[in-house]
């Protein structure tokens, strides 16, 4: 089968498109057809800064059919359609099959194609994750969302507007409407705009940038006993010892549950997925250089069959 390795870490470029053979599932673990498969900014990171034991096939969202199941798997058959974001310290997605327990993966929304539902599991979860268990945001209250035109970004816009926040987003002019049609109340426009001139008292931050100068912005966008919530670099000591803010970093973990309360909220209708751009599989590099770039409107996935 073909898969995407990187065996070197130090330039995006170093990723392969290798022939291997195909896995044979352990018995707590089912067999995917990967038909596609979500790109992350982890992804050219990994290849980059090297985050894995090396070699390993990049990546860690997919959505794809079962194949086979282990004897011990009794939640999943042959033909189900999953999506999930497969173990993390093993990554594995950019392939044409997948060996994975079943606690990574739920049923694929039925309304959505394969291209979509592999845009979901990573970039939804640590939304769900920075909102809900982080920025323990409640109904009424002002959130803030950077980049919220990128792939965590929509969905935390989304899922913001659900729990009934007032939603502010930064962006781009040209993704000022873009946003706003995913639910966003306002959008400043980060290139001409302060946050602080917009925005101030805000309850949460969800910061997916985290330069200095983002990081200190959102602190004083912030009303005492606010949340910082970044995906990115951590806050810094010296900045958190002039606020009284609730500030966090993290890494989202993989979580059959919540995915499975995304899927419902995407199956109603309330949460959208947008797909900016597709690559075969064959063009791994170019679909990392591209989500590299940091323009991406929503989220970029590779296609498998």
């Amino acid at each position: 089968m073909k898969a995407i390795l990187l065996r070197e870490k130090g330039a995006i470029g170093n990723v392969l498109v290798e022939e291997i053979p195909k896995p044979l599932p352990q018995p707590n673990e089912v067999l995917v057809k990967v038909y596609a498969a979500g790109v992350n900014p982890v992804d050219w990171k990994a290849a980059v800064y090297g985050y894995f034991e090396l070699p390993h096939i990049v990546g860690t969202d997919i959505a794809g059919v079962i194949e086979a199941v282990g004897r011990e798997v009794v939640d999943f058959k042959p033909g189900d359609e999953i999506i999930g974001s497969i173990e993390w310290t093993k990554q594995g997605a950019f392939t044409e099959y997948v060996a994975t327990k079943t606690q990574y993966i739920t049923r694929k929304p039925n309304n959505v194609n394969w291209v979509e539902a592999a845009a979901i599991p990573l970039a939804a979860l640590t939304a769900w994750q920075a909102l809900f268990d982080h920025g323990h945001i409640q109904p009424g209250q002002k959130v803030v969302i950077q980049a919220a035109a990128g792939g965590v970004g929509l969905f935390a816009v989304q899922f913001a507007k659900w729990k009934g926040a007032y939603v502010v987003g930064t962006a781009s002019e040209v993704n000022d409407a873009f946003v706003k049609s995913f639910g966003a109340d306002e959008v400043v426009d980060y290139h001409t705009t302060k946050l602080t001139d917009r925005v101030m008292g805000a309850d949460m931050v969800l910061d997916s940038i985290a330069t200095p100068e983002v990081q200190e912005e959102c602190f004083e966008a912030l009303k005492n006993g606010g949340h910082y919530v970044s995906i990115t670099a951590g806050p810094r000591e010296e900045l958190q010892k002039g606020y009284d803010i609730h500030a966090t970093r993290f890494l989202f973990v993989s979580h059959q549950a919540q995915l499975q309360q995304i899927v419902g909220l995407i199956e109603q209708g309330i949460v959208k997925v947008h797909v900016d751009k597709t690559f075969p599989l064959a063009e791994a590099k170019d679909a990392l250089e591209y989500v590299h770039k940091g323009r991406t409107r929503g989220k970029v996935v590779l296609t498998v069959v």
